[in-house]
């Protein structure tokens, strides 16, 4: 059976179904997800960078009007930038 069946069947689905569907799918994926070892595994925000990031947010929901829109290519930019960084990471192991 295909993805693409499998949708069309689970669109078929009772909302009752779904919901349990769902439940299931979520235990399915929490029991097989991979868990690889990362250099940031032990990382975590230091109690100025949350006071940081919580200011930020205040602000941008006084104002939403202060947000500056991403340039079209920035995602491709980023993900061009963290591959070669993890390639760098790699190449010096």
């Amino acid at each position: 059976m295909s993805v693409e069946q499998i949708v069309q069947q689970i669109q078929r689905l009772p909302a009752s179904e779904v919901i349990r569907l769902a439940e299931w799918f979520n235990g399915f994926l929490a029991s097989h997800a991979p868990t690889p070892a990362s250099p940031d595994d032990d990382w975590q925000e230091t109690p100025e960078l949350v006071a940081e990031l919580d200011r930020r947010l205040a602000e941008y929901a006084a104002n939403p009007a202060i947000a500056i829109p991403f340039e079209p290519d920035y995602f491709d930019t980023l993900k061009r930038q963290l591959a070669d960084e993890r390639a760098q990471k790699a190449s010096a192991r």
